[in-house]
């Protein structure tokens, strides 16, 4: 549910928010235009016609027992709780129960199941576990490269991560000695081959890989294109083998992911994340409340703040340099710091989603435009020296020219930069904001 879905759900939120009056016919306008929002995200139309019939009834009998509450927001807040009962209710977690934890991944080929086991496998480095990682999937040896060359890429910033392959011998052979070798990690990622609920020899298969591995938790990798088809697929695997939970992948690019999220609620499945992109990073815990809150433009700061504190503790922050913020003292250097930590949080586009009010207010043109602003800025800021990117105030005409030649910058944006580096500079001098970096550094010392 991303791009136009987001901003439809936006639209009818604004729209129930600027009416001064909502009767019975404005009512059924709103549930229509969500019926019209869910059915084109794929959503079962059993599921859709529930939920409209609850919304209605709550509104209406909800309404004439309460006092002193805007039938507007009753609404919002109905149709709040009513997506997120339909969308999974809870937030659920993958508990490490013992060591080695083996996680069998299962799902269609294509639907981005080696992508999702080497990101979860950098989520679990990332905090703190050691992980290994190996593939069943003798039907494309290309697969098995593909997950070498992502755990390879991953380790140049995680070093808890192991990968291992054998050639030459049978799955149960492989599994056996290849658990052997893990047997020291907290947490066994084990990939397999994509498969179809209508593939008999590869659902036997897959019912051997199971019986053998006996894998403390299986997930089953959902690709969001999939829609309402999606219920039909986890129902068919879960005959075969167990389903603990769910991983819906390319959330980034299908309208169909509200089908997908659905359908595999309806199954009875727990959905853990999301795959929201192609990076190893593009992975989000799923979050049901805070998901529709994003969704329907009501703001996200705890997905924000947990976003800030994952990169908090991946970066070791230098406390000299945010005393120098709460004395007013900014320099360039700290600038680009900021620049890299936008783009490790995933862009302004992703921080923006997660602010109240902000997610609607720019087009993804306009911040497209403004992170290729702040690229060109980065791009200026490292050619200049070491003198001029703490003290900017020295730089002018000649030295304006250098940098430009160097970066291959427009002057008029490095001096659009100095202004806007001014600015930052008298903000930080200002009472309020010397609180607001003191209370930074407070925070940084209790990581």
């Amino acid at each position: 549910m991303i791009g136009m879905l987001d901003k439809r759900f936006k639209e009818l939120i604004d729209k129930i928010r600027s009416k001064s009056y909502i009767d019975k016919k404005s009512l059924d306008e709103i549930i229509k235009e969500l019926q019209r929002i869910l059915l084109s995200a794929d959503v079962n139309v059993k599921v859709v016609f529930e939920i409209s019939k609850r919304i209605k009834e709550r509104v209406l009998n909800e309404y004439s027992q309460s006092r002193g509450v805007q039938l507007k927001d009753l609404v919002i807040k109905i149709l709040y709780e009513e997506l997120v009962k339909i969308l999974g209710e809870e937030k659920r977690d993958i508990i490490i129960a013992k060591k080695p934890f083996v996680i069998l991944f299962i799902g269609l080929e294509g639907s981005g199941k080696t992508t999702s086991v080497a990101k979860l496998a950098k989520y679990f480095a990332e905090n703190g576990l050691r992980v290994g990682v190996f593939s069943l999937d003798i039907h494309r040896p290309a697969a098995i490269e593909q997950l070498e060359q992502l755990v390879n890429r991953i380790q140049a910033d995680v070093e808890k991560i192991k990968f291992i392959n054998i050639e030459g011998t049978s799955l149960n052979e492989k599994i056996r000695t290849i658990l052997d070798i893990l047997k020291d990690r907290d947490v066994i990622l084990v990939d397999t081959a994509g498969r179809h609920k209508n593939e008999e020899s590869l659902l036997k298969e897959l019912e051997n890989i199971y019986k053998y591995l006996t894998p403390d938790f299986t997930i089953l990798v959902i690709d969001a294109y999939m829609g309402q088809k999606a219920y039909d697929h986890t129902l068919a695997l879960k005959s075969r083998v167990n389903i603990d939970g769910i991983i819906v992948s390319k959330m980034d690019g299908s309208s169909k992911g509200g089908g997908a999220i659905s359908a595999s609620v309806a199954s009875g499945a727990k959905i853990l994340f999301l795959g929201v992109g192609e990076k190893v990073d593009d992975l989000e815990p799923y979050d049901p409340k805070s998901f529709v809150s994003r969704l329907l433009g009501l703001g996200d700061l705890d997905g924000l703040l947990t976003r800030v504190e994952r990169l908090l503790k991946r970066e070791v922050y230098d406390e000299k340099k945010l005393r120098e913020l709460a004395k007013g003292r900014l320099t360039l250097v700290d600038v680009v710091t900021q620049f890299e930590n936008i783009e490790k949080m995933g862009g302004l586009y992703k921080i923006l989603s997660y602010l109240p009010g902000f997610s609607g207010k720019f087009r993804k043109e306009e911040i497209d435009e403004m992170e290729t602003v702040i690229r060109k800025w980065k791009a200026a800021i490292n050619s200049m020296t070491i003198e001029e990117k703490i003290n900017p105030s020295i730089i002018k005409g000649s030295r304006i020219t250098r940098i430009s030649r160097g970066s291959g910058v427009d002057e008029r944006l490095i001096k659009n930069l100095i202004k806007q580096y001014k600015i930052m500079q008298k903000l930080m001098k200002d009472r309020k904001h010397k609180r607001m970096f003191k209370e930074m550094l407070k925070s940084t010392r209790q990581l």
